[in-house]
């Protein structure tokens, strides 16, 4: 069956799907394009016009709950206006009241009862169910049905085997982000003025200036109270830092720990470099560099230690962390925070590890028992039409924002909103919402200040910005045992982390030593062969 590992999850839910594939792979249901086009509205060859996708109205259902925070909401404005352009509205049927996706998905599939369009955050179990029976087949659909869609393959090819099954057939489309840049190393140009040094150049002059942060009072405060290094993501504020030591990996949260090196798989706190990289975090930490509260002070650390005056260094989100340039310019007198080059590491290296990946996880695709197949798939390639890209990326033209020489211009009423972020105003009416588009990076690039785009130019100008470990794909045994073995790795390796940079324990020859056996009682060789598998047959 599909998704072992979901299914062993209830005996209730194994039989109830099992039922359900039954059902979908019987002569009623429809299996393909062919076999279901004559039950669509939209299945004629007279030519409609605009976007419009059916003369008559068509009532689509979808199922949309994701990150336990967006659900779809049938009065959102830019659907409305979705619904104006195309003739299709859709009806969503996920509760509000639930507070947890994952199990409402299984619960919904072992419902039997799965609405024409369904929304989900894990490709590769959406993936097992179409080959099971329970999704269609995309590509006959895309070929016939869904112009736009082909033109973004073809000039996204990437992005085209991602969206396709172990099996080499889509069921699934995704979101695709746009921008290369994601984030970047800040630091206190002010502080660093006063005290009369530059920017680090190496992983050697970077220490220097966090010693020099710590202790010769660069916020002019006479209090020994300065955190020359911070982060709000907790553990990730630790795995930032290891590249200047040369160990990959560490950045891709989703991925924790895999890279590829000239096409072998590899896993950065398995290789010997880990341990010169947490050598010298737990020494920085313990001389006061890294804020003593790195692991516990989370989400606000930005929030808090700029607007205190206390940050000095941090590697963020360009955008966001640039803002507080504006935030805090009439609270702290002088107040820059700006982006930096990398410093060379240990490996002579100038390079950012952190990207925007091409393809996510998240994105949608259409029932086996849907009626309306082809008018599906067209609603599908709406949003990757111009009109349906701009909707979904900007809102509503006239509210949100305003054409000026052909280009959507963010309106003041969104861009100087002091209580919400743009994207949560968008948000909010139903754009920039994770099901399969094309992300423009115009609309983020119009709220970015003049100190984050000259960062991100830097950064994408002169090539700091390593190639993302690609988003492979798994059949379900793989996936099973991935997530079996990939769940004790991790947790092993990051408990051992925080001990030894907290100083819990020492870190040398004997402890790294006895931390490397342990991986491999835990089958990080295993997990490696296993992930090298998946990666070549992505590769080919």
């Amino acid at each position: 069956m599909g998704n072992k590992k979901w299914m062993k999850s209830s005996a209730i839910i194994m039989m109830s799907v099992g039922m359900l594939l039954a059902g979908c792979s019987n002569n009623n249901a429809p299996q393909n394009s062919g076999s279901s086009a004559n039950d669509s509205k939209g299945s004629d060859t007279e030519q409609l016009s605009g976007n419009l996708i059916s003369k008559e109205p068509v009532e689509l259902t979808l199922h949309m709950h994701y990150s336990d925070k967006f659900i779809f909401d049938d009065n959102w404005p830019v659907f409305k206006e979705a619904e104006a352009m195309t003739n299709i509205k859709l009806k969503g049927t996920a509760s509000k009241a639930s507070t947890n996706s994952k199990e409402l998905f299984n619960t919904m599939m072992a419902s039997g009862k799965i609405p024409d369009l369904v929304h989900h955050q894990i490709k590769e179990q959406y993936d097992s169910l179409g080959i099971e029976g329970a999704f269609l087949e995309l590509d006959d659909l895309i070929e016939k049905y869904a112009p736009n869609i082909k033109k973004f393959f073809s000039e996204h090819p990437d992005a085209a085997k991602y969206m396709k099954a172990y099996n080499g057939k889509t069921y699934f489309l995704n979101f695709t982000p746009d921008g290369p840049a994601a984030r970047g190393w800040f630091v206190r140009q002010d502080w660093l003025d006063k005290l009369g040094l530059e920017q680090p150049k190496t992983v050697d002059e970077l220490y220097a200036l966090l010693k020099a942060f710590k202790e010769k009072d660069p916020n002019g405060n006479g209090v020994n109270d300065e955190i020359p290094y911070f982060s709000r993501s907790k553990l990730d504020g630790i795995y930032d830092l290891l590249i200047q030591w040369g160990v990959q990996g560490g950045a891709d949260a989703a991925k924790r720990g895999f890279y590829a090196d000239n096409g072998v798989v590899k896993y950065g706190m398995y290789e010997p470099d880990y341990k010169t990289a947490i050598e010298n975090i737990a020494k920085w930490y313990k001389e006061g560099l890294i804020d003593k509260e790195i692991f516990t002070r989370g989400e606000k650390a930005r929030n808090i230690l700029l607007g205190d005056n206390v940050g000095g260094m941090t590697h963020d989100w360009f955008a966001s962390t640039a803002n507080f340039n504006d935030i805090l310019a009439t609270e702290i007198p002088g107040f820059s925070f700006v982006p930096m080059t990398p410093p060379a590491n240990t490996e002579g290296k100038v390079i950012e590890e952190s990207s925007r990946k091409g393809t996510h996880a998240s994105g949608w695709g259409i029932s086996a028992t849907t009626k309306h197949p082809v008018e599906a798939i067209k609603y599908m390639d709406f949003w990757f039409s111009e009109e349906g890209r701009r909707l979904m990326n900007f809102g509503i033209e006239g509210k949100d924002y305003d054409l000026v020489d052909g280009k959507p211009k963010f309106k003041d009423s969104l861009l100087k909103n002091k209580e919400k972020t743009v994207i949560q105003q968008l948000q909010e009416e139903g754009a920039q919402i994770e099901l399969a588009f094309y992300q423009d990076y115009a609309y983020e690039e119009q709220w970015t200040n003049a100190t984050a785009l000259k960062g991100i130019k830097e950064y994408i100008d002169n090539g700091y910005i390593m190639k993302a470990y690609p988003p492979i794909s798994y059949t379900d045994d793989e996936r099973t045992k991935f997530e079996e073995l990939n769940a004790g790795v991790l947790t092993y390796v990051e408990e051992k982390l925080q001990r030894w940079v907290l100083g819990v324990e020492p870190v040398n020859d004997e402890t790294f030593s006895k931390y490397i056996k342990e991986l491999e009682s835990l089958g990080i060789k295993d997990l490696l062969a296993l992930e090298q598998g998946a990666y070549d047959r992505y590769m080919k």
